[in-house]
C-alpha cells in the first residue's frame, strides 16, 4: 500500500513525486490515462505547485507526456525503454554483486539476509505490494553497502520503465522464482564467487519477457497506441 503521508523530512515535491511514481508503477495510473493536477493535489492534500513539479520530473523520465491544449497523460509502455533500463541495471548490478564478493563487505551481508527473510514472510502471506517493495530494497542495498548510492539514484529515473513492465507482466503477484533467485545471488556473494554472482544476476534480470508486453498487452504498448 502506498504511503499517502510524507515520510520523515520528505518535502512536498519529493512526497508528490514518490506517490505519483508509485501510482504509475503499480498501474493505478494506467498507460494512456489523463491525469489532473487538481485531482492529484486534492488526493495528496497539497497545492498544485509540488504536483506540477513532480509531473515535470516524471515527464523527463518518459512516463508522463504533456500535450498542448489536450492535457497531461501517462505515457504508454515503450519496450525499447524497458530494454534500456534492463541493460543499464544489468551492466551496473553485475559489477555491484561482484564488488560485494570482496572480503570487506562480508560482515554487512546480514541486511540482505534480513531482507530476504522478510520477502519470504510477505510472499507466504500474499502481501505482494510489500514483497515488491522489499524486492526493490534488496537491489538498493547492493548500492548502499558498497557506497554507490549516487549511481543508484541516477539509475532510478530510467528504471521506472522496468518496474512498470514488471508490474504489468506479473500482475502485481511475483512468483516464488523471484525469491529463489534472490537467495541464489546472496549465496554466491557469501561464497565470494564473483562469476556465479554475476551469472545469477544476469538470469534474474532477464526474467521479464518483453515480447509479451507487445503481444499480450497491446492496449498499453507504445508501438500500438498514440495519445489523443
Amino acid at each position: 500500500m502506498i504511503m499517502m503521508e510524507p515520510k520523515h523530512r520528505e518535502n512536498s515535491r519529493d512526497f508528490a513525486y514518490r506517490v505519483i511514481r508509485e501510482m504509475i508503477v503499480n498501474m493505478e495510473l494506467t498507460p494512456g490515462s489523463k491525469v489532473s493536477e487538481t485531482e492529484l493535489a486534492s488526493l495528496l492534500n497539497l497545492s498544485r505547485t509540488p504536483v506540477r513539479e513532480a509531473l515535470i520530473d516524471l515527464e523527463k523520465s518518459g512516463v508522463v507526456e504533456v500535450l498542448p491544449q489536450k492535457g497531461t497523460f501517462i505515457s504508454y509502455i515503450n519496450p525499447l525503454l524497458v530494454e534500456e533500463a534492463r541493460f543499464l541495471r544489468l551492466t551496473l548490478e553485475k559489477e555491484i554483486v561482484s564488488l560485494l564478493c570482496e572480503p570487506q563487505y562480508q560482515t554487512e551481508l546480514n541486511t540482505l539476509e534480513e531482507n530476504i527473510s522478510l520477502q519470504e514472510f510477505y510472499l507466504q502471506h500474499q502481501n505482494y505490494e510489500k514483497f515488491l517493495e522489499l524486492d526493490n530494497e534488496f537491489h538498493y542495498l547492493f548500492f548502499k553497502i558498497t557506497n554507490k548510492i549516487k549511481i543508484y539514484s541516477l539509475m532510478k529515473g530510467l528504471n521506472i520503465h522496468f518496474d512498470r513492465a514488471r508490474t504489468l507482466i506479473f500482475k502485481g503477484k511475483p512468483s516464488i522464482t523471484t525469491l529463489e533467485e534472490h537467495k541464489k545471488i546472496l549465496t554466491a556473494i557469501k561464497k565470494q564467487d564473483k562469476a556465479l554472482a554475476k551469472q545469477y544476476m544476469e538470469e534474474h534480470l532477464h526474467i521479464l519477457d518483453l515480447e509479451s508486453i507487445e503481444q499480450e498487452y497491446k492496449k498499453y504498448s507504445h508501438k500500438t497506441k498514440t495519445l489523443k
